[in-house]
């Protein structure tokens, strides 16, 4: 299998106000520790679920798809795999493209995702709830199958700053079908004018008719990773409303959620935004 390079874009260095810890300080493995090895916590749940129901109405597959602001995770382009041709992974932190590689390699250290990936599957058989607890019937075959899938679909890795005017480039405008992007944009900065122009910059790569899937944390200051706090922007769901309809989505096709997940304050949030939304 060919593994795709990571590909730099080069950064811009714009003002930015003051953060509670510096991304210089991020580590992947923090992160997948304090979120995603032990449990499917029920925001994931949430925002897995709201993908595949948008993911599921479509009619046709999505040529050129992108993930901005993927993380260390995986199981977003997992869900993704059997509704696109290709998907692009972008992220800021190279610690984190690196971990998608290692899962793209197959290697013994890399992650386990079969946990979401077997949630996926659930979901799809219409039998996510009925298995919440008891065993699942999803067998290993099914799990490496799709995930055999979602590595062959995966074709890029890029770092970029969506604080650039072309986070990949200018020949990226207009460019992707499907535009899927969890907790990242409102996470570059505390500042909500940094996070409209954020906003402004990514969504400008979605081309006319295309699907934005967009989730946030909802009144959040700052969240958690260890013991490091890192900056949020605190946005409400009219925010989310205002800056949609400002970068061309269409205000009939936009479905803006609010979830409550009381269980994960000690994390600095009690909630999560989804939403979705066609460009016009």
């Amino acid at each position: 299998m060919s593994v795709p390079h990571l590909q730099y874009v080069k950064f811009c260095t714009p003002t930015r106000a003051r953060p509670l810890a510096d991304y210089s300080e991020w580590r992947a493995e923090e992160y997948l520790d304090t979120y995603y090895r032990e449990a499917i916590l029920p925001d994931e749940r949430c925002v897995l679920t709201f993908e595949l129901d948008a993911l599921t109405g479509e009619h046709e597959a999505f040529g050129r798809a992108l993930e901005y602001g993927c993380g260390p995770t995986l199981h977003r382009a997992i869900a993704a795999a059997r509704h696109v041709f290709r998907i692009d992974m972008a992220d800021r932190v190279a610690d984190n493209l690196l971990q998608i590689e290692r899962w793209l390699k197959g290697g013994r250290e890399s992650t386990d995702w079969s946990r979401f990936t077997r949630f996926v599957l659930e979901h799809e058989h219409g039998s996510a709830e009925q298995h919440a607890i008891e065993p699942s019937a999803i067998e290993p075959p099914a799990i490496e199958r799709r995930e055999a899938l979602a590595r062959k679909v995966i074709r890029q890795l890029r770092l970029s700053d969506a604080r650039c005017l072309h986070p990949l480039g200018p020949e990226r405008e207009g460019f992707y079908d499907l535009l899927i992007s969890g907790f990242c944009i409102d996470a570059v900065s505390g500042d909500k004018r940094v996070w409209r122009q954020c906003m402004a910059n990514v969504l400008s790569m979605l081309r006319p008719g295309g699907l934005l899937v967009l989730h946030a944390l909802h009144r959040c200051r700052a969240y958690r990773v260890a013991d490091r706090l890192f900056p949020c922007t605190d946005l409400t769901a009219d925010d989310l409303f205002d800056s949609l309809l400002a970068n061309g989505i269409r205000r009939s096709s936009i479905d803006i959620q609010l979830a409550a997940c009381p269980e994960n304050a000690p994390y600095g949030y009690a909630g999560i935004l989804m939403a979705r939304g066609r460009k016009r």
